[in-house]
């Protein structure tokens, strides 16, 4: 029951503090190898995912919850990836991932009758739907275009490193 629920919930905790690292060392990799733009996205995601964490600290300190932060594993190691579809690929697990825990510790939640931990968690659900179609995109059109050299160059250009370009300072 609320074991089970305390656990998960910290769980959670490391899994988008895990998520943030996993962002980090991909923007590294990219940054290494010149593709600036999915560099600045992967950054982007590190730092939301930071905040994912922060917001269920911050709900977890309204509500009581005991959080007791757990050892962050270390990345994927940057030597790992040899493409972009490598990164792409990891990303999309480590999503797929944090799907399956957030669905985990929803399914503790709804067993406990912790309401308010479901309405917490619904953003999370709608938000993961969303990135997993998303990355699952982005793999698609990185593994085409990769056929075609040159071509993804381009796609880091305009998807990725051209709305930072042109955002408002």
């Amino acid at each position: 029951g609320s074991e089970e629920l305390l656990d998960l919930f910290n769980r959670q905790v490391t899994q988008e503090f895990t998520a943030s690292q996993v962002y980090l060392s991909a923007s590294i990799w990219f940054d290494q190898n010149d593709w600036e733009g999915m560099a600045a996205y992967m950054l982007a995601h590190s730092a939301e995912e930071r905040e994912h964490g922060l917001g269920f600290v911050d709900f977890a300190n309204k509500r009581n919850i005991p959080i007791e932060l757990q050892a962050v594993p270390a990345p994927v190691s940057c030597a790992e990836w040899s493409s972009p579809e490598d990164v792409w690929q990891s990303i999309l697990e480590l999503e797929q991932a944090n799907t399956r825990s957030l669905l985990n510790l929803a399914e503790a939640a709804s067993t406990c009758h912790d309401f308010a931990v479901m309405a917490f968690l619904n953003p999370f659900h709608l938000q993961q739907v969303n990135e997993e179609d998303k990355i699952g995109s982005i793999l698609a059109k990185v593994t085409d275009e990769n056929r075609t050299p040159g071509l993804l160059r381009s796609l880091d250009v305009v998807s990725f490193l051209g709305p930072c370009l042109f955002r408002s300072v």
